[in-house]
């Protein structure tokens, strides 16, 4: 009778577990079901978190004191300090003073963007609508941070330089921070250098040393079939299945779902995708496609080390109105330039409302074994500068070919900008060696010269 209750009990034990477990079973959604579901109950909670990670300023220029430098990092979290008295700024933006200015503070810190930012990606991201925002400001290009004067930010626009000032806004933390910073071991710069008979209006970096030779590996390696598969197999999801796969002669594989949906790598580690299965809904919110597009890539190979936001436009889709998102990345503090005769960029995303329609990714990651770990010397800008300088001299009449010198006096003055990067041929499949470039911009167009031989590399 003993035996007969202790088997009693471990029977109703086994029928309570298996209903248990069967329920379990039951009630869960598939994973491509909770996938799409949790995006929109969540109101994608944990893509917003991720949103200051990418929007966020290329450089930090610091003016304070008898001290100028230039920060491609940030190590005191400035960037997260400055969010959060922007956001102030904004929240009581009716009741603060706004006026446009001629002049920045004499004395600042200054966050750089890439490029003008829609200031609906903030405001969206801020939770703030106010229509007085963005019809005054439109868009950031830089976030500047009076040293002497906590009650006040300014905000370039592209165009016009917007100074807000209450009583909301204190930036003491901040400025404290800069008056701080390690001025004798950062980067020195030389004031308005003459070459030729024109001056240069912009401070020029006195860098002399760099990390050389860089080499960098494709993320996605095309011969990897297994990884590849899975990669397909993570976009199509529930229509993989049904996928036709092919391999062309020079290794590029593409995937096919009907002629609607494709992705395809190439061998050079390049992925795009287009998706046209998808019903479009025209959105002008700026702010709700960006985070769809970086909705997706955390969820589709996730975001590459040190990315941002470098550029916004509008484009037409098909006759829907969307967004492209493009997108950069620094390697060791540095930007990183890609070759426009393959015209890639490091992230390229389309997006229309809350769809994702067209995705290009190209990231390089560092190959630490082989790239060198010591500083080598690079020939200084201003030298870069001349041996490039054009000064009109005659034809002198000899056989030889002229050395190319892209750079004319005239353009001296209209220098905006000169600072040391990376530059990708993104011509080559597998290992490939980044050039430390410098990198000069003077009215509409861009110089990339090799910062070793100083020689020029491409012309945009």
């Amino acid at each position: 009778m003993k035996h007969g209750k202790i088997k009693n009990i471990i029977l109703t034990v086994m029928v309570i577990c298996c209903v248990y477990l069967s329920s379990n079973v039951w009630l869960k959604l598939p994973d491509f079901i909770k996938y799409e579901t949790s995006a929109d109950e969540n109101g994608d909670s944990k893509i917003i978190t991720q949103i200051w990670n990418v929007v966020k300023p290329v450089k930090h220029v610091i003016n304070y004191s008898d001290y100028y430098t230039v920060t491609y990092s940030d190590e005191n979290n400035m960037w997260e300090k400055a969010v959060q008295v922007l956001t102030n700024a904004f929240a009581d933006f009716n009741n603060a003073d706004i006026t446009l200015t001629p002049a920045f503070p004499s004395q600042y810190l200054k966050f750089d963007f890439s490029d003008n930012i829609p200031v609906g990606i903030f405001t969206g991201q801020m939770k703030i609508n106010n229509r007085n925002i963005s019809e005054q400001i439109k868009h950031i290009k830089n976030i500047i941070i009076d040293l002497n004067n906590p009650g006040s930010i300014y905000i370039y626009n592209g165009e016009n330089t917007i100074k807000i000032s209450g009583s909301s806004i204190d930036t003491t933390e901040l400025a404290d921070i800069t008056k701080k910073h390690d001025f004798e071991n950062s980067t020195q710069f030389a004031y308005y250098q003459k070459i030729g008979s024109e001056t240069v209006q912009v401070p020029i970096p006195l860098e002399a040393t760099a990390r050389s030779p860089i080499f960098v590996r494709s993320e996605l390696d095309v011969s990897d079939t297994e990884a590849m598969n899975r990669i397909a197999r993570g976009y199509f999801k529930r229509d993989y299945d049904y996928v036709r796969k092919s391999v062309e002669v020079n290794g590029n594989v593409t995937y096919m779902y009907r002629t609607q949906k494709l992705l395809r790598i190439t061998e050079e580690g390049l992925l795009d995708f287009y998706d046209a299965t998808t019903e479009l809904e025209n959105s002008s919110d700026v702010y709700e496609s960006f985070v769809a597009a970086v909705g997706f890539t955390e969820g589709f190979l996730g975001l590459p080390k040190d990315v941002y936001l470098s550029d916004v436009e509008s484009i037409d889709h098909d006759g829907n109105h969307g967004y492209r998102y493009t997108f950069s990345y620094k390697i060791i503090d540095r930007p990183i330039l890609f070759s426009r005769v393959r015209a890639n960029a490091a992230l390229q995303i389309d997006a229309v409302g809350k769809d994702v329609v067209s995705y290009k990714r190209f990231i390089r990651n560092i190959n630490e074994s082989q790239s060198s770990q010591v500083e080598v010397g690079i020939m200084p800008a201003v030298d870069v500068i001349n041996k490039n300088l054009d000064y009109d001299s005659p034809d002198e009449g000899n056989d030889q070919t002229p050395e190319l010198r892209p750079l004319k006096e005239e353009m001296i003055k209209d220098i905006s900008n000169i600072y040391l990067g990376y530059f990708d041929l993104s011509r080559v499949s597998g290992e490939q060696l980044l050039r430390v470039c410098w990198v000069i911009e003077s009215g509409d167009k861009t110089f990339i010269f090799n910062a070793i031989t100083g020689s020029l590399i491409e012309e945009w």
